[in-house]
């Protein structure tokens, strides 16, 4: 129950206690000012819309400490690309602002400041991705009524173009690779693997007598240091490598068994870096995959992550099912297939259409049928004489 009485120096103070039954004041020049706040907190409680005004004055900064400490299930790289677009982008501008006071238009202005930098849409959208998860840790926490961050729309980002080689040209490219990594560029295109999770195949995924390849795990690098951790999606697959492969890994990994002197453990990767460390995928496409596709010939701008979407077209070309090509992936779900994919399936929509010409040519040629009498219904009745 609120109450209102008029200090002893100036001003009427008005009270309340919120639902946990602490007290709040504040202090209006008049009485009607007073009675009218003290009704709107009575009527925020009763209809649970009422907003902790010292949580509200608590800095943005101090909710995005908040916010870190919640987001342990995010992978390794993901959380350290979101504190980097917190500590670049976000925390200048609202590091020492109260939450309650970040306004719509305020996040407006931010963003067209951050798009007339040239900043591409696909950043723009993590960074507003991230202001708007921090902004709704203080609102679920009941700092803030809405979000500010709600109905802002972005520019849409648009994918790159997937990149094809033909099997030739994939052979090109592998032999003007350094050894040994001309085997990973084939191997790259036959399974399909993300750079991520070629960079973290370990021997032990190999069977090499089945001819299956285990992805498991995905090495990243985090703010300069290397991790191993679980692939994207989290969706573990085996993965068919050819007969001519599995010789080839089996000479690659018998030669490195020679130089360490020593048998391969399970857990010692199967492609590491010139040095003998880890093979992190970004010093893998400057220093090892650039200059080869120079050396080859081929378009530049071609990426190792190019290698896995020649794996999909060639098993396109080869008649595979889209689920198939999910599942040999490993996308989350077949939309992410198709919409990546699906302008590659142009033949097998031509020979559904020519099949099913065939079954409506083939009724057609079918001779009409008689017609049905009562007699053909029940042959003990005689059909009526026409009157």
């Amino acid at each position: 129950m609120a109450s209102i009485r008029r200090k002893p120096s100036s001003g009427w103070e008005a009270r309340y206690r919120d639902a946990e039954g602490t007290m709040h004041a504040r202090t209006f020049p008049t009485k009607t000012a007073a009675s009218r706040w003290s009704k709107e907190m009575e009527t925020d409680l009763s209809r649970g819309d009422w907003i902790d005004p010292r949580l509200g004055r608590t800095t943005f900064g101090r909710w995005a400490q908040d916010y870190l400490t919640t987001i342990v299930h995010l992978r390794a790289v993901t959380r350290g690309d979101y504190e980097r677009q917190l500590g670049v982008h976000i925390l200048p501008v609202f590091a020492e602002q109260a939450v309650a006071h970040i306004t719509p238009v305020d996040v407006r202005r931010f963003i067209a400041e951050l798009r007339a930098t040239g900043m591409a849409p696909k950043t723009l959208q993590k960074v507003r991705l991230v202001l708007r998860q921090v902004l709704e840790t203080a609102r679920s926490s009941g700092a803030i009524r809405a979000n500010p961050c709600d109905g802002i729309r972005l520019p849409r980002a648009e994918a790159k173009e997937p990149r094809f080689l033909s099997a030739d040209e994939v052979e090109a490219l592998a032999r003007a690779t350094r050894p040994p990594y001309g085997l990973l560029v084939r191997f790259a295109a036959a399974s399909g693997l993300r750079p991520s999770e070629l960079c973290g195949l370990r021997v032990g995924r190999l069977n090499l007598v089945k001819g299956t390849v285990e992805v498991a795990e995905a090495l990243t690098v985090v703010a300069g240091r290397t991790e191993v951790g679980p692939i994207k999606n989290g969706v573990r697959r085996s993965v068919q490598i050819t007969r001519t492969l599995c010789d080839q890994l089996g000479l690659h990994l018998a030669a490195r068994a020679a130089t360490l002197a020593r048998p391969l453990a399970a857990d010692d990767f199967v492609f590491v870096a010139p040095e003998g460390g880890p093979l992190r995928r970004d010093l893998l496409h400057k220093r090892i995959f650039q200059p080869a596709v120079e050396a080859a010939g081929l378009p530049a701008g071609l990426r190792v992550h190019d290698l896995r979407h020649t794996c999909a077209s060639l098993l396109v070309d080869l008649g595979a099912h889209p689920k198939v090509i999910q599942e040999w992936l490993g996308h989350k779900s077949i939309t992410v297939t198709i919409d990546v994919y699906g302008h590659l399936f142009p033949s097998l929509n031509e020979a559904l259409a020519e099949r099913l010409d065939e079954v409506f040519r083939a009724a057609a040629d079918q001779p009409p049928a008689p017609p049905v009498t009562v007699s053909d219904i029940d042959p003990g009745r005689k059909p009526h004489a026409p009157s």
